[in-house]
C-alpha cells in the first residue's frame, strides 16, 4: 500500500503542535505554579484551608458522615487483571498487601476517605514509602495520606510538591504518589472543591448566629422597664439600673421606693428571620453536598416522591465518587506490578453493591449468547461475579430443570383420600383428568362464580388465589362450550 501524498503545507500542518498553557495570552504561563482558580476563594480572599473550617460545621459534618457511611455500604473487591502466571502473581501479592496495614496506626479505610474527600478538596495525594524486598518482592514500606495544602499543579497539570528546599514545589516521581481529582478542567488541575461552594452559604450561615444569638437574649426573656420619678440624680438612677440586672440575672431585685418596673414580654410569632437564612444555608450546603435537601427543605406533601428522588440521586453521586477510591488504589497496584513483574495485567479494585443478582441481566446475557457468540470474560464482567481461579472451592447448586426466572413446576396427583394439595401449582393445565372432571361438575351445578368459589375451595383448601380464579374461569368457559356444542347439535338433528 502506497503511502498518502502531502503537500508541503499540510506536511507543515501535521509537524505544527500548539501548547495550550504556552500559547496562553494571560501571565500563567510565565509562571512555574498556577494559582489555584478558584473564583470563589480568590473573591473571598481566602485560601484552601478554610475548608478545615467548613469541614467542622454542625450541619456539614452530618453530611460528610452521611456520605462516609454511604461509600461503606457498598463491598470491596480486588479481581485478577488475566489468567496469566505474571497476573495470578501480581493478584496474590495485592492480597497480602491488602492485608496488612498501609501504615503505623492508619487503616485502609482512612486512606480510602482521605481519596473520597477529593469531591470536597478538589484533589487527593498519597505517597507511596520506600520500598522494601520482602520474599523476593518489592513493596511500599508504608502508604500515607498527604494534606492536599503540601501541592501545587503547573499550567500543564504537573503535581509539583512545596519543600522548604522549593516552596514553589518540586516535580515528582509518578509511581511514588496517587493522586485522584473532581471534575478537573483544562484550566483547573486542582478540580473543583464542593466545600469550595459551601463557602458563602456557610459565611452568611455563621454571621446569622451572632445576631441570632443578640435575638434571643433581648426578646427570648421578658424586657424589664424601670421608671423613675423626674429629677432624680445620676446616682439614683444608676441604682435603679442595678436593680434592673439583678433582677435578669437573679431573679430578684431591689429599687427605691418611689420607682416602678413594667414587665414587657416578646410578641413575635412565626419563626424568626435569623432561624430562616440559617435554614436555608444549611439547605444549599446540603445540595452542594450531597445533591438533595430532603432533610432541610422538605416541608409537605410529596415525600415519598421526593424520598425516591433522593435515593436514586444519591446512589448514582456515591457510584461516582467511589470510582475516585478505586481509581487510587489501582494507581497503587499498577506501580507494584511494574516494579515485581514483566508481562501481565495489575489486579484491579473494584466496588459491588450489595444487591441480589439482577435477573434482567443474566436473561440478557443469556439471550444474548442464543444468538451471537459471547466470551466467558465479557459474562463474569456484566454479571459483576467475579472468574474463579484454580483451586478455588466452586459452589455447587443441583439444577430443578426450572431456569433461573421461572418458578419450579410440579405434578398435580391426588392423594390417597382424593383430598388434593394444589400449594403447587398456579396453573389449570397441571391438573389431572379427576380433578378436572370434578371442578368441571361443579361449574355444571353452580349458578355463580361464588358459589363455584365455595364448592372448589371446599375440595382444595390450600388452592392459590391466582389458580382458583384461573380454574373457576375456565372451568366456566368450558360448561358454556359444551352448552353451545348441544345446541348445536339438537339443531342439526332436528333439520
Amino acid at each position: 500500500m502506497s503511502k498518502p501524498h502531502l503537500s508541503y503545507k499540510g506536511y507543515r500542518a501535521l509537524q505544527k503542535m500548539f501548547n495550550m498553557n504556552q500559547s496562553d495570552p494571560n501571565t500563567w504561563a510565565m509562571m512555574r505554579e498556577l494559582p489555584n482558580p478558584d473564583q470563589i476563594l480568590r473573591k473571598a480572599g481566602k485560601s484552601a484551608m478554610v475548608y478545615d473550617e467548613i469541614a467542622r460545621d454542625a450541619h456539614m459534618i452530618g453530611e460528610l458522615r452521611s456520605l462516609r457511611s454511604g461509600m461503606f455500604a457498598f463491598n470491596a473487591e480486588l479481581v485478577p487483571g488475566g489468567d496469566d502466571a505474571a497476573s495470578k502473581k501480581s493478584y496474590e501479592l495485592a492480597k497480602s498487601l491488602m492485608a496488612s496495614k498501609p501504615a503505623i496506626n492508619t487503616e485502609w479505610m482512612d486512606i480510602d476517605w482521605h481519596n473520597y474527600s477529593a469531591i470536597l478538596r478538589g484533589f487527593s495525594v498519597t505517597h507511596l514509602g520506600a520500598f522494601e524486598k520482602s520474599d523476593n518482592s518489592w513493596l511500599p514500606s508504608k502508604i500515607e495520606m498527604w494534606p492536599s495544602r503540601r501541592f501545587v499543579f503547573t499550567p500543564d497539570h504537573e503535581l509539583l510538591l512545596r519543600t522548604k528546599e522549593n516552596p514553589q514545589g518540586e516535580p515528582l516521581l509518578d509511581q511514588r504518589w496517587s493522586c485522584v481529582r473532581h471534575m478537573p478542567e483544562a484550566d483547573n488541575p486542582y478540580g473543583i472543591a464542593l466545600l469550595s461552594s459551601c463557602f458563602w452559604p456557610w459565611m452568611f450561615k455563621h454571621g446569622g448566629f451572632k445576631f441570632f444569638v443578640q435575638l434571643c437574649e433581648r426578646f427570648g426573656v421578658p424586657f424589664p422597664v424601670g421608671k423613675h420619678p423626674i429629677g432624680q440624680t445620676d446616682d439614683q438612677v444608676n441604682e435603679l439600673i442595678e436593680g434592673l440586672a439583678k433582677l435578669i440575672t437573679d431573679g430578684i431585685a431591689v429599687i427605691p421606693d418611689d420607682s416602678s418596673i413594667e414587665i414587657i414580654e416578646s410578641k413575635l410569632s412565626g419563626e424568626p428571620v435569623q432561624k430562616q437564612l440559617i435554614d436555608l444555608c444549611n439547605a444549599e450546603m446540603s445540595k452542594a453536598i450531597t445533591s438533595q435537601t430532603l432533610a432541610t427543605e422538605q416541608k409537605s406533601g410529596g415525600a415519598r416522591a421526593a424520598s425516591e428522588t433522593h435515593a436514586k440521586r444519591a446512589g448514582e453521586n456515591q457510584r461516582a465518587d467511589r470510582a475516585l477510591v478505586s481509581s487510587y488504589r489501582n494507581q497503587i497496584l499498577e506501580t507494584i506490578h511494574q516494579v515485581n513483574f514483566e508481562g501481565g495485567e495489575p489486579p484491579k479494585y473494584i466496588w459491588r453493591d450489595k444487591k441480589d443478582i439482577n435477573l434482567d441481566t443474566v436473561s440478557y446475557v443469556r439471550e444474548s449468547a442464543k444468538i451471537i457468540p459471547v466470551t466467558e470474560d465479557y459474562a463474569y464482567k456484566t454479571l459483576g461475579v467475579p472468574k474463579p481461579q484454580d483451586g478455588q472451592k466452586l459452589l455447587e447448586i443441583k439444577d430443578d430443570g426450572a431456569g433461573i426466572a421461572t418458578a419450579a413446576k410440579q405434578d398435580f396427583a391426588a392423594t390417597d383420600n382424593n383430598h388434593t394439595d394444589v400449594t403447587h401449582f398456579d396453573e389449570f393445565d397441571q391438573a389431572t383428568h379427576t380433578e378436572i372432571t370434578k371442578i368441571f361438575e361443579f361449574a355444571k351445578g353452580s349458578e355463580s362464580l361464588d358459589e363455584l368459589k365455595q364448592k372448589i375451595l371446599s375440595e382444595f383448601p390450600n388452592i392459590s388465589s391466582s389458580a382458583l380464579a384461573d380454574v373457576a374461569s375456565k372451568a366456566f368457559e368450558l360448561e358454556f362450550l359444551q352448552g353451545m356444542n348441544e345446541a348445536n347439535t339438537a339443531e342439526i338433528n332436528n333439520d
